[in-house]
């Protein structure tokens, strides 16, 4: 175990440390550092000099330099801010008595005050905007003077003689020695004789500094060392009775029932019920201190603390920040550099809701709008197998009845429109499902078949007549996906895996009977397995292993951490930027697709949320997220398929409001979103690749042409990362973002020959991002049509031109503001 005497490091070059997290158990311990702490959610019990006190949500309490302290949970789970800082700060050795347990109706402004600093330093540590070091360092002096002013009761012992610091020291020895020889014989009187005392004063010294009696202390290093053993160890109950110092099994039972509430036997089968979360991020703004910590949602944690930004003012206004470059990029590049060529893998695959959607008018009209620009090469969506598509029923002898007229006028919409079906064979007709669980607003069935040889049937007279109608040569270029999320049972499938495993088997042999050269594969994989179980390896073992045939691997990824299968009440934490290129090294390593080059992998689902209802989807951050993890992911996939087009999307209740953060990147009303134009500025690029970097790409065309594309990708705060969430609302929309200063991008282009026509595409939130205008409109619930024209006037990039006589380079510099986004190209004129 690690305590005693705590080295704190500061961070990075601030004179204090702040962070959040969550205790289960930070044994005895102390500091030269003091320590508030703050609780943001839930309680905790703190021993602190000879104390006990119970904190719960809103205490706050100062641990002065060198108290000797330990914190453990209580049955709550709890969300701990802590900030540590030197005791220099203070000015002198002073005892700040801080202590919210003794707050009264006349002395509340004085703890609020010291609140609404922490709360203060949390929202700078959050933000990181320009100046924040300078600012953060101001906030702590005004913290400390105050505490310093109404919180000092006079000099603090332990720094009034040298006899303290022996104490110190000796305490030190003798909980060292505890912790190394537990398991052994350890009486009072031995440990007094070895540091030369008389039992008498030894067992007052260590009262007075741990606060409780030395047995007291003995019994509960013997117990925390017992639960690691029951939880990590197959040994016996009464082995590890023995191993940590306990005299019998009974006298450990005791002890342990009476601490845990249970008996150790009972302990160990709750511990086996809970799998550890894999390579899941800690919950704080800096690395844990010592102790055990644990991880847990901070939903809403962070709100009792930021209520005290409002004390004497808003929070703090980082507006005037934005106006600071904050950042400067160097591109160096040749025009005659021949590049290399690329896969623009962002082109090949979108996706829709469902089906029958796709037979609106609007959908329809949107979705023709889409190809003209962004020409997608295939389109997928659930539900082709949906009842509302009519395509199963049954006579009345039983005898399975096929209809494929809204199919056939879906499709042929499609390919006429210059798509091809990415058919994922989704969801159950309902004469044919085993129970009756559903999915969605629209209720698709997520059951397995009944009778799997119905289920076969109509899969193979579905692909027979697709052939008929547009044959084998065309075909060819389809995709059939078995299923959607399968590995998320009771959600999008009500069987176990194995039943998939075997659903998918007989489901990929009825394709390919038909036709062998189909393509075939699945299992459109919930990134949370990815993480958090070994789906993906089993799965592509069993069709190694039973000969299944897969021409391609299907996943999906979204920002928000995938939370054990056992956690879906829990909301989720952010994941970093390099989350989407982490899931796919991380399933390629999974499937061993090193060793099958030829499988496909398609990305057949991403968003920022997984969620049809978060504000972020429809602001101007969309548009630098699309781009930057469109070239996080380059080279690494066949296609990356955003999810979905358009707001025409019914997978719940369709909101009021027409910005209500719908995954698409056109609103129901046909107005496109920032995450539109970023996909149509990536299709202007050119076919070969010559650079790019943090924020820019560089390409170029054979005919000389160059594009560089620009962006500034700014990610979400630390707060909201950590699963706070009421930073977003309707209108404001980029406070949960970090403060960054605008961004410089200093182009340096060399090898150009002649004349060219420079063209350059804004956009920003105050250049063609359609919500941002539509704020400045005022917000209207229902547009008119006057309004919708003017907003759509309003939307997308904002178009310059300038032409370059003679050149043979280019120089400038362009300012991006965060979530900016510009596309300059460079046209050979003759």
């Amino acid at each position: 175990m690690r305590y005693l005497y705590e080295f704190i490091k500061h961070q990075d070059d601030l004179p204090y440390r702040l962070f959040v997290n969550s205790v289960a158990f930070v044994p005895f311990h102390w500091h030269r550092e003091v320590e508030i702490i703050y609780v943001l959610h839930g309680a905790v019990t703190l021993w602190l000099d000879q104390h006990q006190y119970a904190l719960y949500k809103d205490d706050i309490i100062v641990v002065n330099s060198m108290s000797v302290h330990k914190i453990e949970r209580t049955h709550q789970d709890n969300v701990l801010l802590t900030l540590q800082f030197s005791p220099d700060l203070l000015d002198s050795q002073v005892f700040i008595d801080c202590n919210s347990l003794r707050q009264k109706p006349g002395n509340r402004d004085r703890y609020d005050k010291v609140r609404h600093y922490l709360a203060q330093l949390t929202w700078e540590a959050s933000k990181k905007a320009p100046g924040c070091r300078n600012f953060s360092i101001g906030l702590l002096h005004l913290l400390t003077g105050h505490l310093f002013r109404y919180f000092t009761t006079g000099p603090h012992e332990a720094y009034q003689e040298d006899k303290k610091t022996y104490d110190y020291k000796r305490l030190n020895r003798v909980l060292k020695y505890i912790d190394r020889h537990y398991s052994q014989k350890i009486t009072l009187q031995s440990i007094a004789e070895q540091e030369h005392l008389s039992l008498h004063y030894f067992s007052h010294f260590f009262s007075d500094k741990i606060g409780i009696p030395f047995q007291k202390y003995l019994t509960s290093i013997r117990l925390e060392k017992a639960v690691a053993e029951l939880t990590e160890s197959a040994k016996s109950v009464t082995q590890i009775a023995l191993d940590c110092g306990f005299a019998n099994v009974k006298l450990f039972n005791k002890y342990f029932k009476e601490k845990y509430e249970m008996t150790p036997g009972a302990f160990r089968e709750a511990a086996k019920e809970k799998t550890a979360s894999p390579e899941r991020k800690p919950l704080t703004y800096d690395d844990s201190p010592s102790g055990d910590y644990y991880e847990t949602d901070t939903i809403q944690a962070m709100e009792s603390l930021f209520h005290y930004l409002n004390l004497n003012e808003d929070k703090p206004d980082l507006s005037g920040a934005k106006e600071i470059v904050h950042d400067q990029i160097h591109i160096r590049v040749r025009a005659d550099d021949p590049g290399r060529p690329y896969e623009p893998h962002w082109q090949r695959l979108i996706n829709a809701g469902r089906a029958v959607e796709g037979l609106r008018a609007d959908w329809q009209e949107q979705f023709i709008e889409l190809q003209r620009s962004l020409a997608f090469t295939h389109i997928r969506f659930h539900g082709i197998f949906n009842d509302e598509m009519m395509v199963y029923s049954e006579a009345e002898d039983g005898k399975a009845v096929y209809n494929w007229s809204y199919v056939d006028k879906l499709y042929d919409f499609l390919l006429q429109a210059g798509i091809r079906p990415f058919v994922e064979l989704s969801f159950m007709p309902t004469l044919l499902r085993r129970s009756r669980e559903t999915i969605f607003w629209w209720k698709g069935n997520i059951a397995p078949p009944a009778d799997p040889d119905k289920w076969n049937s109509l899969v193979r007279e579905f692909v027979r007549h697709c052939l008929n109608r547009y044959g084998l040569e065309e075909m060819k270029n389809w995709y059939f996906e078995v299923w959607n999320e399968p590995d998320l049972t009771g959600v999008c499938w009500a069987g176990t895996k194995e039943e998939y495993f075997e659903f998918y088997k007989s489901t990929a042999c009825a394709i390919k009977d038909v036709a062998a050269e189909l393509k075939v594969g699945g299992p459109a994989l919930g990134y949370g397995s990815i993480w958090n179980d070994t789906w993906a390896e089993d799965f592509m073992a069993y069709c190694l292993e039973n000969n299944v045939p897969i021409d391609f691997f299907s996943f999906h990824v979204y920002s928000e951490y995938p939370n054990k299968k056992d956690e879906k009440d829990k909301l989720t934490t952010i994941m970093p930027p390099s989350f989407y290129a982490d899931s796919i090294k991380r399933l390629r390593t999974q499937i061993g697709s090193d060793k099958i080059p030829e499988l496909e992998l398609h990305m057949t689902e991403w968003n920022f949320s997984l969620y049809d209802r978060n504000y972020i989807h429809d602001t101007m951050f969309m548009a630098a997220f699309v781009i930057h993890q469109s070239f996080l992911t380059l080279g690494t996939l066949t296609s990356i398929a955003y999810w979905s087009f358009t707001d025409v999307f019914e997978e719940s209740q369709v909101p009021v409001s027409l910005f209500y953060g719908g995954f698409g990147l056109i609103t129901r009303s046909g107005l496109k979103k920032p995450s539109y134009y970023a996909l149509e500025l990536l299709n202007k690029l050119g076919e070969k690749l010559i650079t790019y970097g943090e924020g820019y790409i560089v390409t170029s065309r054979a005919d000389g042409s160059i594009q560089v594309l620009m962006y500034h990708y700014t990610h979400v705060d630390q707060l909201y990362a950590s699963g706070d969430r009421s930073g977003l609302t309707e209108k404001n929309r980029y406070t949960i973002f970090e403060e960054k200063g605008d961004k410089a991008l200093h182009l340096k282009l060399n090898g150009l020959k002649g004349n060219y026509k420079m063209t350059s595409y804004r956009l920003d939130r105050e250049h063609g991002s359609v919500f941002d205008e539509w704020l400045r409109l005022g917000m209207p619930v229902y547009l008119t049509e006057e309004e919708l024209l003017f907003l759509g006037n309003k939307s997308g990039p904002v178009l310059q031109t300038e032409l370059l006589t003679d050149v043979d380079s280019y120089e400038g510099t362009f300012i991006l503001p965060p979530h900016g986004v510009m596309l300059v190209t460079f046209t050979r004129q003759y």
